[in-house]
């Protein structure tokens, strides 16, 4: 069993090196996982349901995914409204430029 839970980890990128050691026939320590911050957020963040087995926050992955989701979708919010933006000024330049063609008595005499 203590084998099978090492292999787990083990699978985790970066977590085999940071994996307590242990006697043979001991199982492995989840005191030492809990203590290790690195090991523990790897853990986390790779495998829930390891995450659950050592009793650590297995939340941790589901808001991270759901913050990335709400970057994305910033994001995509500010890339519309700076489309938006860049079609406003494109027009106003057109219109300042169409005022500045038109001859200055037309230019005095356009409001009546």
């Amino acid at each position: 069993m203590a084998q099978a839970i090492e292999s787990k980890i083990a699978e985790i990128p970066g977590a085999k090196s940071l994996i307590p050691s242990r006697r043979y026939g001991e199982p492995v320590s989840a005191e030492k996982i809990r203590a290790n911050l690195t090991l523990r957020s790897l853990i986390e963040q790779k495998s829930p349901q390891l995450a659950v087995y050592f009793g650590l926050d297995a939340g941790v992955a589901h808001r991270r995914s759901e913050e990335k989701e709400a970057r994305e979708l910033l994001k995509q919010r500010m890339q519309m409204l700076t489309e938006q933006s860049r079609a406003v000024n494109e027009q106003s330049r057109r219109d300042l430029e169409a005022r500045q063609a038109m001859p200055s008595w037309q230019r005095a005499y356009r409001g009546f």
